[in-house]
């Protein structure tokens, strides 16, 4: 890719008091923590102009960046979400574009986040746009840490669940036609959409769903689909973890 990522600000969340994976930045794959594994990913986004930063609300994640040679800042402890966290480094940048990774995503492909970025650039009515991909895979599709998506016509999203959907009501559940759209954990943002987004508070769909996105499509905001061309599987799990050792 020739992009000139210069107007992009990536950061990378990285909470260490994650509920269902605790520690979870500094967790060792192969003897490097998470974290570093993340930021590696995404060196060609450094290559071709953008900043890297990793956002964390702990001094001992700083700590371990600043050994590993990563870019760090330290943020408040309270943010209900990644992208508010994303927020509050964003303030001190002066760049019109946001991409949010989750410091959970070690194997998200860089021509698909390029991919995504050009099109958030180019639109003219997006406020957000995210990366999806299309599976039949069962297992994926009944596991409440893969969410779903669903779209409008023109690839705009109208729901995300952890549940399977949409429901297919005239095929049965282990069809292989079942076709549905998993969303992978990243979110580019023109800055103000950002800030506009983090001024909302949590949202009833979001806390129910514990999805920060919905908060978005409750207060009318406008999230575009890309189609991402691998599936990037977050590390949410003991089994996730073991799964990447045997990847990375």
């Amino acid at each position: 890719m020739n992009s000139d990522l210069s107007p992009w600000l990536v950061v990378i969340p990285a909470r260490l008091g994650s509920q269902r994976l605790p520690r979870k930045p500094l967790l060792q794959i192969n003897g490097r923590p998470l974290i570093r594994w993340v930021w590696d990913n995404l060196a060609p986004l450094a290559e071709a102009g953008a900043t890297l930063v990793v956002a964390t609300d702990s001094e001992e994640v700083a700590t371990v960046c600043n050994q590993e040679q990563i870019s760090v800042t330290l943020t408040r402890d309270d943010h209900p979400s990644g992208s508010d966290r994303c927020n509050e480094v964003a303030a001190r940048y002066a760049l019109p574009f946001i991409l949010n990774v989750q410091g959970d995503e070690p194997f998200v492909r860089c021509f698909d986040l390029f991919q995504l970025m050009a099109i958030l650039a180019a639109s003219t009515d997006s406020e957000i746009a995210t990366l999806a991909y299309r599976s039949t895979n069962k297992a994926l599709i009944s596991n409440p840490n893969v969410v779903k998506i669903v779209t409008d016509c023109q690839r705009y999203a109208r729901y995300f669940s952890r549940l399977p959907i949409p429901y297919w009501r005239d095929f049965p559940a282990n069809a292989n036609s079942n076709e549905h759209w998993l969303h992978l954990g990243v979110y580019a943002f023109r800055r103000e959409s950002l800030e506009n987004f983090c001024a909302l508070p949590v949202s009833p769909l979001e806390a129910a769903e514990k999805l920060e996105q919905l908060r978005a499509l409750e207060n009318n905001l406008r999230i575009i689909v890309v189609e991402a061309s691998h599936f990037s599987c977050g590390i949410d799990t003991p089994e996730d973890l073991a799964r990447a050792e045997k990847i990375l």
